[in-house]
């Protein structure tokens, strides 16, 4: 039985009011982004070299934090694994750049891509030595020389730069 009281009515308004809202929030928020000329905005797919480099940038952005903690050694080390594992992915891929290199450069560029990948791992499976050897102040500065190969390596292969 539905009481006819005002209270009742204005908890039934305040309710729809604010279910209406919801669902029109929900439905702003799945809608595609319009661009300028009011067509739908292109969404671009990650490469798969977009998205393993995400992965390896994910997993330094928290080693960075937990390789400062010895206690937090098993999770850094699940980090560490997390880099090992994007870039082995991405050595395998051809650099983002490598249509705009020449045709006839672009067999070196792709061997020093891939150099640069084997020298990322190197640092990762020496950092992961340390870890596993509980040699806390050598990791983090292993740590430090892994994360310092990114910025040469995005300035050559990547059109960020």
């Amino acid at each position: 039985m539905v009481s006819k009281s005002p209270i009742w009515f204005l908890f039934a308004a305040a309710m729809s009011t604010g279910l209406l809202l919801l669902l029109t929030s929900v439905r702003a928020a799945t809608a595609p982004i319009q661009d300028p000329e009011g067509g739908a905005a292109e969404e671009q797919e990650a490469t798969p070299m977009e998205v393993q480099m995400e992965r390896v940038e994910d997993a330094m952005r928290t080693l960075r934090r937990s390789i400062r903690k010895p206690e937090a050694r098993v999770d850094s080390l699940a980090h560490v694994q997390e880099c090992q594992e994007g870039l082995l992915l991405s050595k395998e891929l051809d650099p983002i750049m490598l249509p705009r290199v020449p045709e006839a450069e672009q067999a070196a560029f792709k061997r020093d891509f891939r150099l640069g990948m084997i020298e990322a791992l190197e640092a990762y499976l020496e950092l992961e030595r340390a870890l596993l050897e509980e040699r806390d102040d050598d990791a983090r500065e292993l740590y430090k020389k892994a994360s310092g190969l990114e910025d040469p390596a995005h300035e050559r292969f990547t059109e960020d730069g």
